[in-house]
């Protein structure tokens, strides 16, 4: 059996379309259908249905997919171990972090990583946290640096903690309540309660993300529903809202910045998630994921 194949099924499975599956392979789209027909053909049973514009596995393709995704990994881990064995230190690291404060992280770690392992790659996802958990769980990255709040962990994926954050809700120093805050509320983060902010509008992350999830729970404590200026994918943009003087906003204590002309809030209760590094519970770490797990968990215990 061609594990190339395999692999290539696999990401019509991923992908749910030839075309964006061979765009990821490198191959045309018409030689990877025509690899897809010769298969089933072979098998005597369609393995995906052509429905619309998606390719969903039939039943007979869910059997087909689980034994090749058996076989991908055991290539996979069989070669992870033997590179540890050899100490032959390349490789490559599939690894998923944020937009923002993950590639700033990979930005500052990553130099001391090629110090010591020159010859190990990495292939980088960068996508939010719900995503980025899919992904992990589908097996299309090994590590993420994700973050999980209380409760909320997945029973088949591995955390190494790194630092608790906290919830911040921003105001700009403009605000007529902003001296509520007191003195370098940076660093006490008082609690605000959200009730005096009713006639406010807010600049919000999307509600695709976590952190969007935490602060809908805040204003539901607080017993109303905010206004919303609008909604943004980046948290930047939404912390730039409130330097600019424009309106409140809630970000992760990691954007807090002691210069910027704002002050800083906690809500009643605290709320914080966790930053972690993530894998599948099972996977086999080479001594290269090893290390940047370590660079990870020195980087963020340096961080304020």
């Amino acid at each position: 059996m061609d594990l190339r194949q395999i692999e290539n099924i696999i990401a019509i499975e991923q992908e749910q379309s030839i075309s964006k599956a061979a765009e990821k392979l490198f191959l045309t789209q018409s030689a990877l259908n025509q690899q897809l027909l010769r298969l089933e053909k072979e098998l005597g049973l369609p393995l995906f249905e052509r429905r619309r514009h998606m390719m969903i596995p039939t039943f007979a393709g869910k059997i087909y997919l689980a034994t090749a995704h058996q076989m991908i990994d055991m290539k996979k881990e069989t070669y992870k171990i033997l590179h540890d064995i050899s100490e032959e230190t390349y490789g490559e690291i599939s690894v998923a972090y944020s937009p923002e404060r993950g590639s700033l992280l990979f930005s500052q770690i990553y130099p001391a990583f090629h110090r010591r392992y020159p010859r190990v790659t990495f292939s980088i996802h960068e996508a939010h946290i719900k995503k980025m958990e899919t992904m992990l769980l589908q097996k299309e990255v090994t590590l993420a640096c994700i973050t999980y709040s209380p409760g909320g962990k997945h029973a088949a994926i591995e955390y190494v903690d790194t630092k608790k954050e906290l919830l911040v809700l921003g105001l700009p120093a403009s605000h007529p309540l902003a001296h509520l805050a007191g003195e370098r509320s940076w660093e006490t983060f008082p609690p605000m309660d959200l009730l005096l902010l009713k006639d406010d509008v807010f600049a919000m992350v999307a509600k695709t993300t976590r952190l969007r999830g935490m602060i809908d729970d805040s204003f539901r404590a607080a017993g109303f529903s905010p206004k919303v200026l609008f909604e943004s994918s980046s948290t930047a943009t939404v912390v730039n809202m409130v330097k600019n003087q424009v309106c409140p906003a809630f970000f992760p204590q990691s954007y807090v910045d002691p210069e910027a002309p704002m002050v800083y809030f906690s809500t009643n209760p605290r709320q914080s998630w966790m930053q972690t590094v993530a894998y599948l519970k099972g996977e086999y770490l080479t001594k290269p994921e090893k290390y940047f797990i370590q660079l990870v968990k020195e980087y963020s215990g340096g961080q304020p």
